[in-house]
């Protein structure tokens, strides 16, 4: 399960303006969705796929990230778990989104 760490980086980059965490939601009801959130404590964005999402990023499964940058252009796309609390990991994103910021 993802979402513990995706959770940990979120609260890890808290007043960080040059990356936005949202999840989406994929192939699951909005409800189970929220239910599993709140009785987790976790509180990133979630984005409710209206099957448009995943056609146009061609999701094939979960899960999968993209790293987009500020200009809306994917930087790095990520397919499988991933400890996204991990200092290796949040130190690869923010190198990421700053040399595509430049």
């Amino acid at each position: 399960m993802e979402n513990p760490s995706i959770q940990g980086l979120v609260e890890a980059q808290k007043g960080n303006n040059s990356m936005v965490f949202i999840s989406v939601l994929y192939k699951d009801s909005p409800a189970n969705a929220m239910d599993y959130m709140k009785a987790n404590g976790f509180n990133f964005p979630v984005l409710i796929d209206d099957k448009n999402v995943s056609m146009e990023y061609g999701i094939t499964g979960v899960p999968e990230t993209f790293v987009i940058n500020k200009k809306g252009i994917i930087i790095e796309k990520v397919i499988g778990p991933i400890r996204w609390d991990s200092p290796d990991v949040m130190a690869e994103i923010m190198k990421l989104t700053n040399d595509s910021l430049n």
